[in-house]
């Protein structure tokens, strides 16, 4: 049994653990109440001042990541909905009808409804244009704050009465701290049950595909206007919060700095993520203190001078390098991030004790026939040109699409992958011709190319390198000509293409958009190209997908036809068995990630996987 294997059965006996069920979900509330006591118990005035700060952005985070999140729309907005919140708290707040909490609610209906007017947009835009309507809101916000403060005299800002609850005043300090704690839990509680039903349920229906949700009844103009103005009310009881915690109003406070502040917390946190969001809203504004005070520390010398110089220019450029930091090395966030570092932690133990279960699987059953032609490797006088040892392909969701699998292609060769959807052979083909960085793929085991590993190169260094795939879907630039992408892929080897039968169909579309040909005309531009490429390795995923059996015998062979007058080396990826079993000279099947049977085309039909394989071609 593989390391992987026992690492997920470990995991999942893990998970199964009725303990564990029952004290995971309490974890992070029981984390909180402790830190809260803490700092009421011992934290200093400055400590429980910054606390509060980091709970109000907290709940603002929370308001921007349901929109963003969860239901997949994007707002620039969160800055004018909190100072929307901030005024109205200033203005009733003096009132003698307006005592705590009543202008919190009314701050709560005032951002509902500019979130409906804002969501009406939502049903039209998408994308940056949804964004520059949010922006739009900002500059309207702060330039109504701004005459409001003019015409009112309080040009420095305005003041609310302070907060008392039932006759209590509410200090700074500690009480201001355990008041932000129970109204964060209070709203976390809330998302968390409204996440967990029909609205949250909506909105990732939407956030996924629109069209789609709208396919199977869902209202999306109901859901999306739910979803801006349920964002708009928490994010403006935020700025409710925020004008009585600093007992000011002021438009320069709510700059475009500031709402692109909360757009860095949910992205370092982690989108779609109630503790991302918090834990966002910590990092980013504990960050610069942290900052500051390591700077207080340094010893006295040039390096120090110019840190305490220009303190205040560094802790701007602060939200920047955690945000490329993150999009580079972290994408994910950091509470997802760490959570995966969690199951794996947990897997690991867990499958150090895991027995191998006793279980016979394909693999095994034939490869006790250790004497059966069907499980000798493919035998050539050609030496192997690729080598695959023991390879594996996790995704960044932890999905585990390739687990230890090992397959030979000799020099002008065609070998075959079959297997049904999912059984992991498109990732083969990709880890083979490289993964891009931005799709953090682990590849684990050894790609050996004359020798060489090449095991996490790039597609394009790949390529150089000879290796050529041509992909089942997006294999042409739909808006440029056929003769333009012969001359992209080789400006001076077009011509020879004409001595190819093969490609002779495309010599009468080259002025035509390729986004206009059939399907096998597509395949035969995508190989046409590919070719050009003069590669040692052409893979081909998927050769006959979607194409009238004509053509598909035509492919198959031309296939043929490159391999023999050219000497060409094949690794064919289908789910068409007739078709691979016609023109591969060895085969291999997968199943669940692995390579369960192997051998020449006959051997492999003898073992029955040819009806099972095909039945999705």
């Amino acid at each position: 049994m593989t390391a992987s294997a026992r690492a997920v059965l470990g995991l999942e006996r893990a998970r199964s653990l009725p303990a564990l069920r029952r004290v995971r979900p309490y974890t992070g509330w029981l984390l909180g109440i402790l830190l809260v006591a803490f700092l009421v118990a011992v934290g200093s005035d400055f400590a429980l001042f910054v606390t509060g700060t980091v709970i109000i952005y907290a709940i603002s985070a929370l308001g921007l990541d349901l929109l963003m999140g969860r239901a997949g729309q994007v707002s620039i907005g969160n800055a004018a909905l909190m100072a929307v919140g901030a005024y109205v708290t200033a203005i009733v707040s003096t009132k003698p009808w307006g005592p705590f909490p009543i202008p919190l609610l009314i701050a709560a209906l005032a951002g509902g409804l500019v979130g409906l007017v804002v969501g009406l947009p939502a049903l039209r835009l998408r994308g940056i244009y949804l964004a520059l309507a949010t922006l739009a809101l900002h500059f309207i916000v702060q330039f109504g704050a701004d005459r409001y403060q003019q015409k009112s005299g309080q040009i420095s800002g305005i003041t609310p009465d302070a907060p008392s609850i039932f006759g209590f005043q509410i200090q700074y300090g500690k009480s201001w701290v355990i008041l932000l704690a129970v109204l964060l839990g209070v709203v976390v509680l809330v998302l968390r049950n409204v996440f967990r039903h029909q609205p949250g349920r909506m909105w990732m229906a939407i956030r996924e595909s629109e069209l789609a949700a709208a396919a199977i009844g869902v209202n999306a103009t109901r859901w999306k206007i739910a979803a801006f103005v349920t964002s708009s009310a928490i994010v403006a009881i935020a700025g409710s919060l925020f004008a009585y915690y600093t007992q000011s109003v002021s438009s320069e406070t709510f700059n475009l700095d500031f709402a692109i502040t909360f757009i860095v917390m949910i992205i370092i946190g982690g989108v779609g993520s109630i503790a991302g969001a918090i834990a966002g809203a910590t990092i980013v504004t504990m960050a610069p203190y942290a900052l500051t005070t390591i700077t207080d520390h340094l010893p006295s010398s040039p390096l120090s001078g110019w840190l305490h110089s220009n303190i205040f220019y560094l802790n701007n450029g602060l939200y920047g390098l955690l945000v490329l930091f993150f999009l580079l090395y972290q994408p994910e966030g950091v509470v997802p991030g760490l959570r995966r570092l969690g199951r794996w932690a947990v897997a690991r133990v867990a499958a150090a004790a895991a027995p191998p279960p006793a279980v016979a699987s394909a693999t095994a059953a034939v490869e006790g026939d250790a004497d059966e032609p069907e499980v000798r490797h493919l035998q050539s006088a050609a030496r192997t040109l690729l080598r695959v040892e023991n390879l594996g392909v996790t995704y960044r969701t932890g999905a585990r699409a390739v687990d230890g699998i090992e397959l030979e292609v000799p020099e002008g060769a065609i070998v075959a992958l079959l297997g049904r959807n999912g059984a992991g052979k498109t990732s083969t083909l990709r880890a083979i011709s490289g993964f891009f960085g931005s799709e953090r793929v682990r590849v684990d085991g050894r790609i050996l190319v004359d020798g060489r590993d090449v095991a996490g190169f790039s597609p394009v260094r790949a390529a150089k390198m000879g290796l050529v795939l041509v992909p089942e879907r997006d294999k042409v630039f739909s808006g440029l000509r056929v003769s333009e992408h012969l001359r992209i892929a080789d400006r001076e080897r077009g011509e020879s293409l004409r001595e190819e039968p093969l490609f002779a169909p495309l010599w009468t579309r080259l002025d035509s958009p390729a986004g206009l040909l059939s399907g096998g005309e597509r395949q035969l531009l995508s190989l046409s190209t590919a070719w050009l490429l003069r590669p040692r390795l052409l893979m081909i995923d998927e050769l006959s997908l979607g194409l009238a059996p004509v053509m598909i015998r035509r492919l198959v062979a031309g296939v043929r036809e490159l391999r023999d007058k050219h000497g060409m080396t094949f690794l064919l990826v289908e789910q068409n068995a007739a078709a691979a079993l016609e023109v591969a000279d060895w085969v291999y099947v997968m199943e669940a990630g692995r390579v369960v049977v192997q051998g020449t085309p006959a051997e492999v039909a003898r073992h029955n996987l040819l009806t099972p394989v095909s039945a999705h071609a």
